[in-house]
Formats: structure tokens, C-alpha cells, sequence
């Protein structure tokens, strides 16, 4: 008789062909900004200290509120499933304050799917979308390759006019 092993989730390096994909991509929005952050690395830090990845100020979000990783997910069959994961502060011992909503329920651990609404404090809003790479949104992608710069939490940029381009 062979027992069935149990769920198993890695932390794992983000592989940048997984890039000629699609986009993994956050719309932030809070009270006196809206911005769009491209998800292209292993770890993605999110709180109110200045060493995170994004920076957000709200008095209700931790000094380090959440943390984005990419995981590899193998179920009880032994099916693998790469994606981004969302944890409450750093993990098991060190969680937030005040949670991570997603989609209107408190998690500790949620796996990310395109549309997902994470709510942090008070006023930030965080959409998780996935752009799958095909005719109708390579102008997008490309876009955004050419005309991106490198986002830094420490810079004097300001993120508080968006532009939409059609």
C-alpha cells in the first residue's frame, strides 16, 4: 500500500524565461496614488520600512505587512504548479499586525490568481493580474518592456499621476 505524500510548497528561484509567458503584474492603488508593479523577482517584500519592495503608508499596514514569493506547489499526486504565493508578514511566527485580506477573507497563505484583491490597512488595494503573452497583448507587454523604469522604493519619483494608454 503506498501513501499518498503530503502537499508540499518551496520556495524557489523565479526563472526569467517564465517572462516569455506573460506578465505577472500589481495594480496599487491607495488614497493619493495608483500604480502598476511588474512581478519578476523571487521575493516581494510589501510594508511601511523603507528596505521593502513597495513602500506603502498606512498607519494600519506593519513595518513588514506582507511578503509575495514565487512557490512551487506539489500536490498529494505529485503534480508540480508554479506560481506567486502571498504570506501574512514573513511567515509562520512573524505575521502582520492587522492581516492580509484576500478577496474580502483574511489569509495567512493564499495562492495568487489573475483578479485577486488583496486588501492592506485601511486604504491600499492591491490587484493581482496575470498577462498571458499573445497577439492581442504583446503591444501591451512590449510597452511596458520599453517604456518601464526600474522601480526603486528608495527613489524621489513620484507614482501619483497614472497614465492609461489605449
Amino acid at each position: 500500500m503506498m501513501i499518498a505524500e503530503k502537499p508540499k510548497l518551496t520556495l524557489v528561484n523565479f526563472n526569467k524565461t517564465n517572462l516569455l509567458e506573460g506578465r505577472h503584474i500589481l495594480i496599487v492603488e491607495s488614497p493619493d496614488s495608483r500604480r502598476a508593479v511588474s512581478l519578476n523577482i523571487g521575493v516581494f517584500s510589501i510594508g511601511r520600512h523603507p528596505n521593502n519592495a513597495l513602500v506603502v503608508s498606512d498607519k494600519l499596514i506593519s513595518r513588514h505587512h506582507a511578503t509575495i514569493a514565487w512557490m512551487r506547489y506539489t500536490g498529494r499526486t505529485g503534480q508540480t504548479d508554479y506560481s506567486y504565493w502571498i504570506i501574512d508578514g514573513k511567515g509562520k511566527r512573524q505575521r502582520s499586525r492587522n492581516g492580509v485580506f484576500v478577496n474580502g477573507d483574511k489569509k495567512n497563505l493564499h495562492r495568487l490568481d489573475s483578479g485577486d484583491i488583496i486588501s492592506l490597512g485601511k486604504s491600499i488595494k492591491i490587484t493581482y493580474n496575470y498577462i498571458t503573452y499573445s497577439s492581442e497583448t504583446s503591444g501591451f507587454i512590449n510597452y511596458c518592456d520599453t517604456q518601464k523604469q526600474k522601480y526603486s522604493s528608495k527613489s524621489d519619483t513620484s507614482y501619483k499621476d497614472t497614465i492609461i494608454r489605449d
